[in-house]
């Protein structure tokens, strides 16, 4: 068979077109799923979020403990203010007790989590109605509903302490901050409490030296505690209060507030 010459050349021609086609389609086409692989491959660091544990529930007071989000957070109680902000006590893992605020961190949404598990007369009572005011009262549930009396952060509650045949009613601010619960020396002088030791405690005032008992009871409503060492310190001038409801009498409950309702809930732990 005979082709011309110019046959040839465009064959040639074309066929070296389609080589340089190829030569460079190869690469992109290549490229393209392995660039694409290595894009996937590379993920932008996870964000942690940090979680604020404060004194009280306020974000004006002072810091405890600054946590990572997912740390693990023990819930012992919550709050709902009057602006309807929701606040969780926490125990953090270095033993701190504080407050940290409803948010969208997993940890504050895993506490509000666990108190919506609970019982219903055992988390949040709901808005304020123009009901009269509650009396101390114990659930089915085991739930025990007690009146308080609050005053911006501070919450007060009458507590009744016992040793031997005498008893004393005083008011006394809830403060988990606290590790011992501590009383004026009114209620102990009334209740004739001997001391049976002095220690040190440290406060944002500084620390002193107190005087420590040791009480047969103390009651908050239908909550009881028996065989309790207190503290006994007069701590402030405020007429209010007269000592401190501390996390070892607390501790032993959840604990939900009601600002509006002005009553607090105390669940019992399960054993």
């Amino acid at each position: 068979m005979i082709i011309s010459r110019d046959r040839l050349r465009s064959s040639t021609n074309r066929a070296a077109l389609l080589s340089a086609v190829v030569f460079f389609a190869l690469p992109v086409v290549s490229g393209t799923p392995r660039d694409a692989r290595a894009a996937s491959s590379v993920q932008a660091p996870a964000k942690v979020s940090e979680v604020m544990v404060y004194t009280v529930a306020d974000e004006s007071s002072p810091l405890i403990e600054t946590v990572r989000d997912g740390g693990a957070l023990s819930p012992i109680g919550e709050m709902t203010g009057a602006g309807g902000e929701k606040w969780f006590m926490v125990k953090t893992r270095s033993g701190n007790v504080g407050w940290i605020k409803a948010d969208e961190n997993s940890e504050a949404k895993r506490m509000d989590s666990h108190f919506r598990s609970l019982p219903k007369d055992a988390v949040m009572i709901g808005p304020a109605s123009s009901a009269p005011e509650a009396a101390a009262k114990t659930s089915a549930t085991g739930a025990i509903t007690i009146p308080v009396k609050i005053q911006g952060t501070k919450v007060s509650v009458p507590v009744t302490f016992v040793s031997g045949n005498g008893s004393v009613t005083g008011n006394l601010a809830v403060d988990t901050g606290a590790s011992q619960t501590m009383i004026s020396k009114r209620i102990a002088r009334d209740l004739r409490l001997q001391s049976i030791a002095s220690e040190g405690r440290r406060g944002i005032g500084g620390s002193v030296i107190v005087d420590v008992g040791r009480v047969d009871s103390v009651k908050v409503g239908d909550a009881e505690a028996q065989n309790m060492r207190v503290s006994i310190h007069d701590f402030t001038l405020d007429p209010s209060y007269e000592g401190l409801l501390g996390f070892d009498f607390l501790g032993r409950y959840q604990m939900s507030v009601d600002t509006e309702k002005q009553l607090m809930v105390l669940t019992p732990r399960k054993k």
